[in-house]
């Protein structure tokens, strides 16, 4: 696979075929150099066939590559017709192009009625990873040995961010890679996901917990030593990201892209797409989904390290607690919770904390009666439990956010199989969860249920 790089001649193109021979040079990969010619900026005399205007590029652009061709380069010149980001697209994705790049400069000739940029524009549409190029001094200094690349990607634990974490390796195989994974989040939705309120801070308070969450994601994808930074936001990801960016000292930006389009791009926005212009660092990638359906990573099979199980302390509800020990491998983690019910008002239940109800020998009663129910083979097991007592209005809500709380790989819990209208009437709160938790659910039935 060759490495694609777009050029109309000016300074700022040229800095970005510097970087695109140094990789090339850097990873021994052949190298595509593309100018692309609109049909209305060409002489209108121009014939059908190739013109002398198309011929005058094809001299320009062959006398460009025979120059990096004496620095041991495979260049292959390439003049196409047609919109430049429109054919640069086409063609880096009919050759399966390992990457494209592209200066951070350059417009179609209409751009007064036109909607972006060419960069914008390629990395809406771009089907292979896009590198966009603003300084060549960091990359020639990576691509010399010189220095590692400072690397900062965005991560907002969607697929589309995982498809950039898992391309990091390309990347590697330049030189090395210092990595910050800077994640921005809404307090609101995040206090309501963990039900915590505004004033829990420490080893259990928001930033804390994202950060964990953030290191697992990040050993699943091969990335564990990367540096987290995380950063509250109301409004829009793209300022305090760049931020963050800045606060890493990045060399590059790294972001998956949806691509988004119509509705869904009016609805959701683009973080990628925003950030190409606004970015204070030398270079953006963008990284499209495809890539990922492209060349499937392999199937993880997860590992359960921590399991959440719940209690009401019926007959049915004690039963899940066998079934969750028997998940855990040694040096797992039981987590037994007993829900309260809590005075708060329903209309106020999303918003409120959790508030801890009735007196020390109350907690102290339910804390013993729940380390009764605990088997007595649990520690040769080697096996840790933790009891926590959770006060709320929804029982499947707080259970729910204890999971997210304490990291759960898997929730427990019993089930009492009730139908028609008993079920109605009294609801079930194992259906519940399994209809709103993040996390794998196993619901316990009695052998006699059906």
């Amino acid at each position: 696979m060759a490495i694609v790089v777009g050029t109309d001649f000016s300074d700022h193109a040229r800095e970005a075929v510097r970087v695109a021979a140094a990789i090339a040079a850097r990873t021994g990969t052949p190298l595509e150099l593309v100018h692309t010619a609109e049909p209305g900026m060409l002489r209108r005399d121009w014939p059908a066939e190739r013109g002398s205007a198309i011929t005058e590029l094809e001299q320009r652009l062959a006398a460009e590559a025979e120059g990096l061709r004496h620095e041991g380069l495979t260049v292959e010149p390439r003049v196409l017709l047609g919109m430049p980001d429109e054919a640069l697209v086409e063609h880096a994705a009919r050759i399966q192009a390992r990457m494209l790049i592209t200066a951070a400069l350059g417009w179609r000739s209409e751009k007064r009625w036109r909607l972006g940029g060419v960069p914008a524009r390629i990395a809406q549409q771009s089907r292979v990873p896009f590198l966009m190029i603003r300084l060549s001094g960091p990359f020639l200094e990576w691509c010399q040995a010189r220095r590692p690349l400072r690397v900062t990607v965005g991560d907002d634990f969607s697929h589309s961010a995982e498809v950039a974490l898992r391309w990091l390796p390309e990347l590697r195989r330049v030189g090395p890679v210092e990595l910050t994974v800077a994640h921005v989040y809404n307090p609101a939705t995040e206090y309501g996901r963990l039900g915590l309120s505004y004033a829990s801070q420490g080893p259990e308070g928001v930033e804390a917990i994202l950060e964990r969450e953030l290191r697992e994601r990040l050993s699943r994808v091969g990335e564990p030593l990367a540096e987290v930074r995380t950063t509250p936001s109301y409004g829009s990801v793209v300022e305090p990201l760049t931020t963050l960016t800045e606060a890493a000292r990045a060399d590059l930006l790294l972001l998956g892209s949806h691509q988004r389009r119509g509705l869904r791009r009016v609805r959701h926005g683009s973080v990628s797409l925003s950030a190409l212009p606004l970015a204070p660092v030398a270079a953006v990638a963008c990284v499209p989904v495809a890539v990922q359906r492209e060349a499937e990573a392999p199937v993880r099979i997860p590992s359960i390290r921590r399991v959440l199980v719940s209690t009401d302390f019926s007959p049915l509800a004690n039963l899940a607690i066998p079934h969750a020990l028997s998940l855990l491998p040694p040096g797992g983690e039981l987590i037994l919770v007993h829900v309260m019910e809590s005075p708060i008002p329903v209309v106020y239940a999303d918003f409120w904390p959790a508030m801890a109800l009735g007196t020390d020998d109350d907690e102290a009663e339910l804390r013993r009666q729940l380390g009764a129910l605990v088997p007595r083979d649990v520690a040769g097991r080697g096996i840790t439990v933790r009891m926590e007592l959770l006060s709320g209005v929804h029982a499947a809500q707080t259970l729910c956010q204890a999971a997210e709380r304490y990291g759960a790989d898997i929730f427990c819990m019993g089930s009492h199989g009730r139908t028609g209208v008993s079920r109605a009437v009294l609801g079930s709160v194992a259906q519940e969860v399994v209809a709103h938790s993040r996390r794998p659910v196993l619901v316990v039935k009695h052998s006699a249920l059906p």
